[in-house]
């Protein structure tokens, strides 16, 4: 099994030209087929609040785009889910032997997946089927996965938050403890997971190997 990371160009999909338009962070935390041909996925939008509005109001305006339910706005962002007539990777995905562990929005129209691959191939038949399907696909990296250099959706997500929440500006704007009462969860608890985070995202950078 490996870890890879696909940067992905779809053809039929809403992400291309909104990505595009705006700066917002948009995060898919889930993707799945619907219907005979479309997708459904379950979406995150960070930002300012008249940014997201205007980005929702664009998602629901797409041809493409069937159904959007978006939360209410709280704390820099919102959560919501959107249902396509057509979504090319999904159905890729869904044929394959490969697992998304988290995809986001490139700002470019590009959308970069991080995967881990099942069996033998499997890499190399995702990447057929989304070519097949009309998708621009880039191998941005590949390494052999480890139980060490994996980096959980749970610790991506408080890493990132407390990256944007400022903890690691100086002086800092938020705390550990802060950090705690946001994901409901003790200090020491999320001061153990975003030390592994660090300690993970370090290695890959150095290409250490411990």
């Amino acid at each position: 099994m490996r870890e890879t990371v696909l940067r992905i160009t779809m053809p039929d999909n809403w992400v291309k030209d909104v990505s595009k338009k705006y700066s917002a962070n948009i995060k898919f935390i889930e993707c799945m087929p619907y219907g005979e041909s479309g997708g459904r996925g379950l979406i995150e939008i960070e930002g300012d609040e008249d940014v997201i509005h205007s980005i929702t109001a664009d998602i629901k305006a797409h041809p493409d785009v069937k159904k959007v339910d978006i939360s209410g706005y709280k704390s820099g962002g919102v959560y919501g889910s959107v249902v396509t007539n057509k979504c090319s990777a999904c159905r890729a995905l869904a044929t394959s032997d490969c697992f998304l562990i988290s995809a986001h929005c490139l700002g470019d129209g590009r959308v970069e997946w991080r995967l881990i691959t099942g069996g033998e191939g499997s890499l190399q038949h995702l990447r057929k089927c989304l070519e097949e399907r009309g998708c621009e696909v880039e191998l941005e990296n590949s390494s052999v996965l480890t139980k060490k250099n994996i980096l959980t959706s749970r610790q991506e997500e408080i890493v990132r938050i407390a990256l944007t929440k400022g903890y690691y500006d100086y002086p800092k704007k938020t705390t550990i403890k802060e950090l705690a009462t946001m994901f409901n969860a003790s200090p020491s608890t999320i001061g153990e997971i975003v030390q592994r985070g660090e300690k993970k995202i370090m290695k890959e950078h150095f290409q250490i190997r411990i």
